[in-house]
């Protein structure tokens, strides 16, 4: 079976990437997006072969050109009120990846996240939110996280 081939946004050291291809398996990162240079050398480390762009805001201006060749663009975007959360969004508008997996602080439940939803829904994303806390995984603490999971019902 082919894997699913994923874009990693405001990736740090790859949890979305390590967890797709080693843990759950059938997936390959097609790129990384991480502006840290600390989390770039971990990136290398681990994928020396695959491309990192190192701000998000270039990747935004293009990012066209993965359309077709990306499945799921993911990322741990900022939590923060006016972030670069924005430019994830416009990463998913020019790629059109059949799928969309986001995570963020439980409070994003509060701030910002119907926002999210409402755009995911209006590029044609049908998404669902979750919260898990850590201790779900056996981490030792419980740090609620918001998953958001979207799929591209909009261009059937």
């Amino acid at each position: 079976m082919k894997p699913l081939r994923m874009l990693d946004l405001f990736a740090g050291i790859g949890g979305f990437s390590y967890a797709g291809e080693r843990l759950v398996g059938g997936f390959e990162t097609v790129a990384f997006c991480e502006y840290d240079e600390h989390a770039q050398k971990v990136l290398r480390k681990h994928w020396p072969d695959t491309e990192i762009i190192k701000d998000i805001r270039d990747l935004a201006d293009d990012s066209e050109r993965f359309r077709g060749s990306v499945d799921i663009v993911c990322g741990g975007y900022p939590c923060q009120p006016f972030s670069l959360a924005g430019e994830m969004f416009r990463v998913i508008e020019a790629v059109r990846p059949r799928w969309v997996c986001g995570e963020n602080v439980a409070g994003h439940i509060t701030m910002g996240l119907d926002t999210v939803l409402s755009d995911l829904q209006g590029a044609g994303y049908q998404a669902r939110t979750y919260v898990l806390p850590a201790v779900a995984a056996d981490a030792p603490h419980r740090r609620d996280r918001c998953w958001i999971v979207g799929k591209n019902v909009g261009d059937t």
